[in-house]
């Protein structure tokens, strides 16, 4: 059965909750530095306008002073931006590995079934989307409240009526900033649901393009793309006004605590509570704390957006793990599997998946090559599936060597099994490391051994690059049989006890079919293949005919051709061919 789901990362856990206290620290700092302005300003005011001294040493000082806090401010602030970043990319560097990890723990079905499109979204769109929250909104949000919150007290011990007037403005901005901010939400979803269309489509033909030319229909798919972007224009756009009108507000709010300040303060002058140059210092402090209040604004835009990103990578992560562990499964102690190389037996007890399989049961000996045969769609490739364990049977169980393969490490598993599947394309990369990649470390003997066996060498020969050459996506840049040698190789690397091949010998070229051949005969481990050439059945020690996922006959090829049946019927044509 499926396993626990991965979780969404804490975003406040370990190294990240101090880089958080410094950034207060920070907020703090500005707030004491933007009132050290406020008073300097004050100062400045009452020696210079006041006792009308502006040529003294003491209004110098007083400017030097002010230069100096605006130079700190500045750094201050160049560090709160650094130390945002920092914080951001800590957490969006969690995330991507939190991704990926609950991506290789899905089935390759579940994840066939995703738009690739819409998954590679989730690694850069909406990472992004939660680094900028965290790095360009969080931090703003923090160190303006601390800011607003250290200056507002201290204005109110020089003045209340002026504390109140800019608290005010400030408070009735963040109400209505947050009203505001529901408008933009629904904008939000629309954009990223035209992103993630236009994304799987355009993932889908850079994949299919060759479909698209050879069935002329460029024009057809270009207007769809032209039609997709500017739905996701449209959305951007109204998103972006959103933004900007939550922007705006800010902005205007910010003004309005100014104003108020301003006010309260000439009447505060008027009826002689004030002198001009408090009022003078209490307007800088509020001006220098104003730039971080106006970005609450485009805060409230990126949590809007942090947020619904946070949704779509918390579904994806809620995906149950197709795998169990072995804690999970009650075994802490697991089995050891044989060495490799080693043949096992291997048997499906009342197995069944979906409507794929039904109920099957079947076993193949030690060291047997076994061929699974029968019409398209009837659950061939499911019982390879089960049997590498990339998916769980809905009941029933499947034994390596007589031991359920649950108690089994996954990665045992792993070194004790060659594939060769369509699924198991070759990788971006030189051709030595798609060679390597079942055992990067494998001893030069060892991958020269595979390399002889598979053909590789010839292969090798004939690229100017040798097993340097590059290796396009899925291996598009070679032909089918020299992809399929490569794979062959990569599989038998380490010499595993058990072959799975589906459909390895669909579409060869003669001297590929022949390599075939020879890779078979030489392997010692059991095999499980699926084929649909009556030469590899023949070749087999023990066939299995698959129908509708159930097993319905089973033995030698010799006594299956040798009598009516289904095996016979299907293969009929080519054994009247081969004589």
């Amino acid at each position: 059965m499926p396993g626990a789901a991965s979780a969404v990362p804490r975003m406040w856990a370990g190294a990240r909750r101090t880089m958080l206290a410094g950034l207060a620290l920070n907020g703090i700092a500005q707030a004491v530095v933007a009132l050290a302005c406020a008073w300097l300003t004050h100062r400045f005011f009452d020696v210079v306008i006041d006792q009308r001294t502006g040529g003294s040493g003491l209004a110098f000082a007083l400017i030097g002073a002010l230069l100096g806090a605006g130079a700190a401010l500045a750094a201050l602030r160049v560090m709160e931006r650094v130390q945002a970043e920092r914080l951001g990319q800590d957490y969006a560097s969690e995330l991507r590995l939190a991704l990926y990890d609950g991506m290789a723990g899905q089935s390759p079905r579940r994840m066939q079934a995703r738009s690739r499109g819409a998954t590679f979204l989730r690694f850069v769109g909406d990472v992004k989307g939660i680094r900028r929250w965290i790095s360009l909104g969080l931090p703003r949000i923090a160190v303006g409240v601390l800011s607003a919150s250290v200056a507002l007290s201290v204005l109110a011990l020089v003045n209340g009526v002026m504390a109140f007037a800019a608290s005010v403005g400030f408070v009735g901005a963040a109400v209505t900033l947050a009203l505001l901010s529901e408008r933009v939400d629904p904008a939000v979803r629309e954009a990223r649901r035209r992103q993630a269309r236009l994304a799987a489509n355009v993932n889908d033909k850079i994949g299919g393009i060759a479909v698209v030319q050879v069935f002329d229909q460029v024009a057809r798919e270009r207007a769809l793309i032209e039609r997709q972007g500017a739905g996701l224009a449209d959305a951007m756009v109204a998103q972006t006004r959103g933004m900007a009108l939550l922007k705006s507000a800010a902005e205007f709010s910010s003004s309005f605590a100014t104003a108020g300040v301003l006010l309260a303060g000439a009447i505060e002058v008027a009826t002689g509570e004030l002198k001009t140059s408090q009022v003078v210092g209490a307007i800088t402090a509020v001006g220098l704390i104003s730039p971080a209040f106006r970005d609450f604004g485009q805060a409230l835009g990126y949590w809007r957006s942090a947020r619904v990103s946070m949704e779509k990578l918390a579904a994806f992560l809620a995906a149950p793990r197709f795998v169990t562990s072995l804690r999970e499964n009650g075994n802490p102690a697991p089995v050891p599997l044989a060495a490799c190389g080693a043949a096992v037996d291997i048997e499906f007890c009342d197995v069944s998946s979906g409507t794929a399989l039904r109920n099957f049961s079947a076993r193949a000996p030690a060291g047997a090559m076994v061929a699974i045969v029968g019409p398209s769609g009837a659950g061939k490739s499911t019982l390879l599936a089960m049997a590498a364990r990339l998916l769980e049977p809905d009941n029933g169980e499947v034994l390596i060597a007589g031991v359920p393969i649950g108690q089994y490490r996954l990665s045992e598993l792993r070194r004790a099994f060659g594939v060769v599947m369509p699924d198991l394309p070759l990788l971006r990369g030189s051709i030595e490391r798609n060679l390597r990649y079942r055992w990067p470390d494998a001893p030069d003997a060892e991958v020269a051994r595979v390399a002889g066996l598979c053909g590789i060498d010839e292969l090798l020969a004939d690229l100017p690059d040798g097993a340097r050459t590059r290796v396009a996506d899925a291996g598009g840049n070679l032909s089918y049989g020299q992809r399929q040698r490569i794979a062959w190789a990569r599989a038998l690397l380490g010499n595993p006890s058990v072959l799975l091949l589906d459909e390895a010998d669909a579409n060869l070229d003669p001297v590929s079919a022949r390599g075939l051949v020879q890779i078979l005969d030489s392997f010692a481990g059991t095999t499980l293949m699926v084929t649909h050439s009556y030469a590899r059945m023949i070749q087999a020690d023990l066939v299995w005919y698959v129908e509708a996922g159930r097993l319905l006959e089973s033995g030698t090829p010799e006594a299956l051709m040798g009598r009516v049946s289904r095996t016979r019927r299907l293969f009929q044509r080519e054994a009247n061919a081969a004589g």
